[in-house]
């Protein structure tokens, strides 16, 4: 299981089937009654994005592979239990005045059936033409706001399922992999599905979201983040590279992936964790903030880490948003090495867990209320998502080969996404499509693979320049 990019992750050599609704579950969508719960914060941003630049959808999409003769009643049956099963994937969201009205489509009306993808497209040709296709049918706006397709693949075929971004993160491409595989073969064998479907649906975590912005909690952990975005002077900040572009325009994104670990070194690394009691996420940002340290010179580490919001078991398997942006920082030690910073990072990542529980955009709320940070909202966030990917990989075939990957869009700011998974240490990195900006991030990637090797092969790491306080964020 990896993540990467569209143009990393999509290869098609052969005509598609794309697994659509029916005319009828269309009708019934357009027609489908207004929900009360409101849009989750995350997802309000990605339904404003769509209505200002419809002609660039941001889409997240999973391919696994499934061995065999492919099955498109059984694919059918599957999608369309899927489907049922997640309020998230029944949504549409309507524009009005005051925002957006949510729209639930009854699952009793949800009806999906298999066609071949039309065009004349031959050989690798077959990917754009599936990627033009995914770019039509997924919207936030209608029903249905994901798009499905199989694709022959080797001994059997590649499962495809794209989300617009509004209705989807990654981890929820994640267990798509996963319950779709699961859904497919129980329909193929004629048994239940061993899949468990979740508690509460995405509506109703909208809505306990919105809750966790208002109550007596979100008053005491407003204190935590407004200390931390003080520490930026109420800025978020930017990428620590130049990347060569021009502040406030936005370019084509592109996300790159690098292998940083493999083999013996990855399991090296692994050992140190183990022999240190660090965790996967306090290691890996440690090693990102003696790379930037040691590239930039800044003694404070600061950035936005995509945490997941699932809270327990009631939305552990479903689809839809479940994460918020937090602020993790903390000071590099007098002496900056990796064994030096761990007690820093570690306290800083549980800063981050508990101010997790408020909404990035309830805290920002206050903090314009109070008459601060006003550049909060005018710029684009550089954010860090930490992944590991084992255990979910795991619960699949060895063939699998599954791929999370992110469509380009468009950007001014840079993304990273840094993890393990059953075979390696990767990095992930979505930036601006400039020449410049990927001339310093292949630098920047090779200098952070230089770091977790001498972690895998040394046990530590210090940055070969002296501290210089004072240099911050």
């Amino acid at each position: 299981m990896r993540t990467g990019g569209l143009d990393e992750s999509l290869r098609v050599t052969a005509r598609p089937i794309v697994v659509r609704p029916t005319a009828a579950a269309r009708a019934a969508a357009a027609t489908a009654a207004i929900s009360p719960a409101p849009p989750g914060f995350l997802q309000l941003d990605h339904l404003r994005a769509a209505v200002a630049d419809p002609a660039h959808p941001p889409y997240l999409g999973v391919v696994t592979h499934i061995p065999g003769l492919l099955d498109s009643t059984a694919l059918v049956d599957a999608i369309t239990a899927f489907v049922r099963t997640h309020d998230g994937l029944r949504t549409w969201f309507e524009p009005i005045e005051d925002g957006f009205a949510r729209h639930v489509v009854d699952p009793a009306a949800i009806e999906f059936e298999a066609a071949e993808l039309d065009g004349t497209a031959e050989g690798e040709q077959w990917t754009a033409e599936l990627q033009r296709y995914f770019e039509a049918a997924a919207s936030p706006l209608a029903w249905p706001p994901a798009a499905f397709a199989a694709a022959p693949a080797g001994d059997g075929f590649d499962l495809v399922f794209v989300a617009d971004h509004a209705l989807s993160d990654g981890m929820s491409q994640a267990l798509a992999a996963l319950e779709l595989t699961e859904r497919y073969r129980a329909t193929v064998e004629d048994r239940e599905t061993r899949w468990r479907a979740p508690v509460g649906g995405n509506a109703d975590y909208a809505a306990d979201e919105h809750g966790r912005a208002a109550d007596a909690l979100a008053d005491e952990l407003f204190g935590q983040w407004d200390r931390a975005l003080a520490e930026t002077g109420y800025r978020l900040p930017v990428s620590v590279l130049d990347l060569g572009t021009e502040p406030g325009e936005r370019y084509r994104r592109q996300i790159r992936t690098f292998t940083l670990l493999d083999g013996e070194q990855a399991r090296s690394f692994d050992a140190v964790l183990n022999d240190s009691g660090a965790s996967l996420s306090a290691a890996l940002f440690g090693a990102l903030a003696l790379t930037d340290y040691e590239l930039t010179g800044r003694d404070r580490y600061w950035t936005l880490n995509v945490l997941g919001t699932r809270f327990g078991e009631r939305f552990a398997t479903g689809q839809g948003w479940y994460c918020n942006f937090v602020p993790v920082s903390f000071a590099l030690p007098a002496t900056p090495d990796l064994a030096g910073v761990l007690p820093a990072v570690r306290a800083g990542l549980e800063r981050a867990r508990r101010m997790s529980r408020l909404p990035v955009h309830g805290a920002i709320a206050r903090v314009l209320r109070a008459g601060r940070g006003a550049e909060l909202v005018t710029r684009e966030p550089s954010f860090v998502t930490i992944l590991d990917l084992r255990q979910a990989a795991a619960l699949q075939a060895p063939d699998a080969d599954t791929r999370i990957f992110t469509a380009d869009g468009t950007t001014s700011t840079l993304s990273i996404w840094l993890g393990r998974n059953a075979t390696e240490y990767f990095v992930s990195i979505g930036a601006p499509d400039v020449p410049v900006a990927w001339e310093r991030l292949t630098g920047y990637a090779e200098r952070l693979r230089a770091t977790l090797v001498e972690i895998a092969t040394t046990g530590n790491y210090r940055p070969g320049r002296a501290l210089t306080r004072g240099v911050g964020v």
